[in-house]
C-alpha cells in the first residue's frame, strides 16, 4: 500500500540570487566542487564557505543535481552491487542526462566523490554507506515497505548532501530510482503526479527539494500479457510479463507440443520442425530478452498451451506418446491431429525432459504461463484418458504436476501462472488440485464476460478468496482494447472505478493485481499509464496524472480540453457498447447481420450491420434506439468539437504528439458520423409505421448513406491503427473502406418500401419469409436449453448450427421444427460427438428454407456450469 510522502515538498524554489551575486567567481565554483566528507582536507575558508552555502541551500529546500550541462551530483552504488542496482543507477543517469545534458558519474562506495551531492543507491546489505548512514542518523526501513517498497531520504552530512534511495530488495531499489526520477520531473515542471517518461523540455538546471518519501505497491502483481519493451515495463513498475515466447492462440505454434523450438538439445533434434539456424536465433533472442527483463526486476513467464498439437516430426518419430488420430478442422493440416496421450508414462517422461531442458536453457526465465482452454488443449479420446470427463481432467492435472515438479527440480524458486483454471478443462470446484500447487501460484479471469468496457469486473469473488486463503494469487485480465479495434477509446474512468470497488470490498481476499490495459497506438496509451500506476497506488489521482501528461505534451491550455473530450467519448462509447443503442443485436436476432460480438468496428459497419439494424421487428425497439442515439449524439458531438478546438491551440511536444492528436480528432468525429448514420436508419424504421411517409423514409436512408460516406476520409486520415490479427496498416485501412463501400452500395439499392409496415397504400405481392422473436432459455445454460423462434411461412427445411466464437461449427441440429408461427427445439448442449460443451460463449444460426426464399438469424448463448 502506498504510504505517501513524509515532509517532501514539491514547490520549485530558486537559489538566493542575492547570495550568488555576492560571491566571487571562484567561490561560485567551490560551491559545486566540494569533496566528500571522507576527504575533507580543504582549507578552512573553503570549509566555512561550503557550510554557509549548504545551510542556505537547505533553508531554500533546493539541492543542485546539474547546472548548465555540468553534473553537480554523483551516483553511488555498493562495490558488490547487483545488476539490478547498477541498472537503477544507470536509469537515473540516463534521465538526468536527458533532462539537462549532464551525465552523472556512477561510482562505488569505495571510490571518492567530488560533487556536493551524492545519490546513494542500494540496500543496507549491498551498500555499506547506507548501513553507516542508518547507524549515524537513525533512519530505518519499515516493515511496511515489503519486498518492493522504497525509501528516499535526504541527509546532510557535514557539507555534503546525501540523497539515499534504498529498499529491502533490489527490485525496491529500482522502483526507488523511478520515484527519484519522478521527483526530478516534478521539480522541472511543477506537475505531480507524473511518470518517468513524461515529456520534459531540456533544462539548464535541475535542483530538487529535500525528500523524505516512502512508497510501496498496493498490489503485488502488476502484469502485462503482451510482448512489451522491458524499459517501459520497469519504468511503470510492472513486475510480470506473462505472455513471453510465441503466442498465436492456436495451440499449434504456442503449445507444449511444439515447445521443442525453445531448446537446442541433441535429444530433441529429431522432434523439431524447423531449421536449426532459425531455432538458435530464437533461443538467443529469448535468452537476451529474459536476461533484460530480470535485470529490470521483471519476472518473465513463458507461455504454453497444455498440451497443444505435437510437431509433425514428433508425430512421425514418437507415436508411442500419442493417442489415436482425431478430426479437428483448426489443426495444422485443417483435417486432423495426433493428440498426446496423458495416460502413457512415456509422454510424462518426455514432458519432464523437455521442461527441464527449457529451464536450463533460460536462467533468466521466471516461470511458466500454462493454459488449458478449448480445443487448444488437444484431448486424447482413448478410454484411459477420458477426454473432458472427471477422469480426463484428473489426467490433465497429472500433466500439470509433471511440468511443475520437473521445473522445480532444476529451480526450486520457479513460478507458475495457470489460466483457464476451473473453466474448461482444469475443473477444481473443491480446490483439491489448487492445494497441491506451489504457494504463490497465479490464477486469472477476464474482466467481465470478455473484457468489455464496464465498471463491474464481474469476477468470482468466492474463488478468489478460496485461492487466497491457500496462499495463492489471483489477477484480473483488464479491459481489452479489442472492444473497438482497430481503434481505441479511453477507459480509465471505468477501470479506476471498477478496481477501487474490488479494492474496498472486504470480501475480496487474495486479489493480487490487474494486467495493464489500453492500446499503445495514439492516445490509447493513456489507459496504460493509469492501469500500471493504479496497481501501485490505489489512491492515485488518475485524472491529474492524465491531465499532467497531456499538459506536458500539448500545453497548459490544450491539455485539459483534450482530456475532457477523451473522457466524454469514453463514457459515451461504453454506454453505446452496453446495448449498441438497440440498433445491433450482437448475435443477429433481428436479421442475418452482426455476426460475432459486434465490438469491433468491422461488426458495426458494413452490409450485415445495417441489414441487421433495418430488420428491427418492432416499433418499440426502434423507438428505444432512436432515443438512445439522440442521447449519445449530443455528448459525442461535444467531444468532437472540444478536441478539434483543442487541436487548434495545442503546442505538441514532438511529431508523435502531433500525429496522436490528429488521430484523436479523426476518431471523435468518426463516432459522431457513425451515430448519425445509425440514428437515421432507426428513425426511418419508426417512420415506416406511419402512413404516407415514403419520401421521408427515403430521405432518412439517403442521409444515412451520406453520413456513412463521410466516415471514409477519417479512416484514411488515421496515422496508426491498433493492430488486429497481424494485419498491416494498409490492409486495415483497405478492409475498412471496402466494408463502408459495401454498406453504402447495399443501402443505395435497398427497397425503402419494405419499411412501410402500416401504410395502407403499400401491399406486397407476397409474404416475405423471415425469422423473428428468436430466444433460447435458459441462457446461460447448464445442461440443456430450448430455442424458440417464429417463422412467417412453413419451411421446407430448418436447421440450427452451433459455433464457437472462432467460427468453428461444433454441432448441427437438422430437420428441426419449421412451422409457420411459433417453434421450439430442445438441445442438450453437446457437440456432434455427444460431448458436453465446455463453459464459454457460443453462437447459433437458425436457417430455414421455404421454396426459393431463405431466412437465417444468429444468436448468442453461454454455457456456465
Amino acid at each position: 500500500m502506498a504510504i505517501g510522502c513524509q515532509g517532501v515538498r514539491y514547490a520549485h524554489y530558486r537559489l538566493s540570487r542575492r547570495l550568488l551575486r555576492s560571491l566571487s567567481a571562484a567561490r561560485k565554483e567551490l560551491l559545486f566542487l566540494t569533496a566528500t566528507h571522507r576527504a575533507l582536507m580543504v582549507t578552512l575558508l573553503t570549509t566555512v564557505f561550503c557550510s554557509v552555502v549548504f545551510v542556505s541551500a537547505a533553508r531554500s529546500n533546493e539541492i543542485p543535481i546539474a547546472v548548465s550541462g555540468t553534473p553537480r551530483a554523483t551516483l553511488q552504488v555498493g562495490a558488490n552491487a547487483s545488476a539490478q542496482e547498477v541498472f537503477a543507477a544507470e536509469e537515473i543517469q540516463t534521465f538526468i542526462e536527458q533532462f539537462t545534458g549532464a551525465k552523472l558519474d556512477i561510482r562505488t562506495n569505495r571510490q571518492q566523490t567530488e560533487t556536493p551531492t551524492v545519490i546513494v543507491l542500494g540496500t543496507p546489505e549491498s551498500n555499506p554507506t547506507i548501513a553507516q548512514l542508518q547507524a549515524d542518523t537513525g533512519f530505518s526501513l519499515g516493515e511496511a515497505l515489503g519486498d518492493e517498497g522504497y525509501h528516499i531520504k535526504t541527509i546532510e552530512v557535514g557539507t555534503e548532501i546525501v540523497i539515499v534511495v534504498t529498499a529491502h530488495t533490489e527490485r525496491g531499489v529500482i522502483y526507488g530510482a523511478y520515484g527519484f526520477i519522478e521527483n526530478c520531473i516534478t521539480a522541472l515542471t511543477g506537475l505531480t503526479p507524473v511518470h518517468p517518461e513524461v515529456a520534459v523540455a531540456k533544462a539548464r538546471a535541475l535542483l530538487v527539494p529535500f525528500m523524505d518519501e516512502t512508497s510501496a505497491p498496493f498490489y503485488p502483481v502488476r502484469a502485462v500479457l503482451e510482448i512489451e519493451n522491458p524499459d517501459w515495463l520497469a519504468r511503470h513498475r510492472v513486475n510480470m510479463s506473462g505472455g513471453e515466447g510465441v503466442w498465436t492462440g492456436t495451440g499449434i505454434e504456442d503449445g507444449f507440443g511444439t515447445a521443442f523450438k525453445y531448446v537446442d538439445t541433441p535429444a530433441f533434434e529429431a522432434l523439431q520442425d524447423e531449421p536449426i539456424g532459425q531455432r538458435r536465433e530464437r533461443i538467443a533472442i529469448l535468452q537476451e530478452r529474459f536476461d533484460a527483463l530480470k535485470r529490470r526486476g521483471i519476472d518473465a513467464y513463458l507461455f504454453m498451451y497444455v498440451t497443444g498439437e505435437p510437431t509433425e516430426a514428433l508425430i512421425r518419430q514418437r507415436p508411442d506418446v500419442l493417442g489415436p488420430t482425431v478430426a479437428y478442422g483448426a489443426s495444422r493440416n485443417e483435417v486432423s491431429y495426433r493428440p498426446f496421450c496423458w495416460s502413457k508414462p512415456e509422454f510424462h517422461t518426455l514432458a519432464r525432459e523437455l521442461i527441464q531442458a527449457i529451464v536450463r536453457t533460460y536462467p533468466g526465465l521466471g516461470g511458466f504461463h500454462l493454459r488449458s482452454w478449448g480445443h487448444e488443449t488437444r484431448a486424447c479420446d482413448c478410454p484411459d484418458c477420458g477426454d473432458r470427463t472427471e477422469q480426463g481432467q484428473a489426467k490433465l492435472w497429472q500433466v500439470y504436476f509433471t511440468i511443475i515438479n520437473a521445473a522445480r527440480q532444476i529451480r526450486p524458486d520457479f513460478k507458475f501462472y495457470i489460466s483457464g483454471y476451473d473453466s474448461s478443462w482444469l475443473k477444481d470446484a473443491a480446490g483439491v488440485y489448487a492445494r497441491q500447487l506451489p504457494k504463490g501460484t497465479l490464477f486469472s479471469r477476464k474482466w467481465g464476460a470478455d473484457g468489455e468496457p464496464v465498471v463491474d469486473a464481474g469476477v468470482p469473488i468466492p474463488q478468489i478468496r478460496a485461492l487466497g486463503e491457500m496462499g495463492h494469487r489471483f489477477i484480473i485480465l483488464s479491459h481489452e482494447v479489442e472492444e473497438v479495434m482497430p481503434l481505441w477509446m479511453l477507459e480509465s474512468d471505468l477501470f479506476v472505478q471498477g478496481v477501487r470497488q474490488l479494492a474496498n470490498n472486504p470480501e475480496v481476499i487474495g486479489l493480487s493485481g490487474f494486467t495493464v490495459q489500453g492500446a499503445t497506438q495514439g492516445l490509447g496509451y493513456l489507459d496504460r499509464l493509469v492501469s500500471a500506476r493504479l496497481n501501485w497506488d490505489i489512491e492515485l489521482d488518475h485524472f491529474q496524472l492524465l491531465q499532467n501528461e497531456l499538459i506536458a505534451r500539448y500545453g497548459r491550455e490544450a491539455g485539459p480540453n483534450i482530456l475532457n473530450a477523451l473522457r466524454v467519448n469514453g463514457w459515451n462509447m461504453a454506454s453505446y457498447f452496453s446495448d449498441y443503442a438497440g440498433s445491433l443485436t450482437i448475435g443477429g436476432t433481428y436479421g442475418s447481420g452482426s455476426a460475432g460480438l459486434a465490438t469491433r468496428l468491422w461488426n458495426l459497419i458494413g452490409q450485415r450491420a445495417v441489414e441487421d439494424t433495418l430488420a428491427i421487428p418492432e416499433l418499440e425497439i426502434a423507438e428505444v434506439a432512436v432515443n438512445r442515439f439522440t442521447a449519445l449524439l449530443a455528448p459525442q458531438q461535444q467531444a468532437a468539437n472540444e478536441i478539434r478546438a483543442a487541436s487548434e491551440i495545442a503546442e505538441p511536444f514532438d511529431a508523435e504528439a502531433t500525429e496522436d492528436l490528429r488521430d484523436a480528432v479523426h476518431l471523435m468525429e468518426l463516432w459522431v458520423l457513425l451515430f448519425e448514420s445509425r440514428a437515421k436508419l432507426v428513425e426511418a424504421i419508426t417512420l415506416g409505421y406511419e402512413p404516407g411517409t415514403e419520401e421521408t423514409v427515403r430521405a432518412k436512408l439517403t442521409s444515412a448513406i451520406e453520413f456513412s460516406k463521410s466516415i471514409q476520409p477519417h479512416i484514411k486520415g488515421i496515422e496508426e491503427f491498433v493492430p488486429l490479427f497481424g494485419y498491416s496498416h494498409r490492409t486495415i485501412e483497405a478492409e475498412l473502406l471496402s466494408t463502408l463501400n459495401a454498406e453504402v452500395a447495399w443501402l443505395t439499392s435497398f427497397d425503402y418500401e419494405t419499411l412501410q409496415k402500416h401504410d395502407e397504400d403499400f401491399s406486397p405481392e407476397e409474404t416475405p419469409f423471415r425469422i423473428w422473436d428468436v430466444h433460447n432459455y435458459p441462457n446461460p445454460l447448464k445442461r440443456e436449453t430450448t430455442f424458440t423462434y417464429q417463422l412467417s411461412l412453413d419451411a421446407d427445411e430448418t436447421s440450427i448450427t452451433i459455433y464457437t466464437t472462432s467460427g468453428r461449427a461444433v454441432n448441427v441440429l437438422r430437420e428441426v421444427s419449421g412451422n409457420e408461427g411459433y417453434n421450439e427445439v430442445m438441445w442438450d448442449a453437446r457437440d456432434a460427438d455427444g460431448v458436453l460443451l465446455a463453459n464459454g460463449v457460443y453462437f447459433y444460426r437458425i436457417r430455414a428454407v421455404a421454396g426459393e426464399q431463405t431466412a437465417q438469424t444468429l444468436g448468442r448463448l453461454a454455457v456456465l456450469r
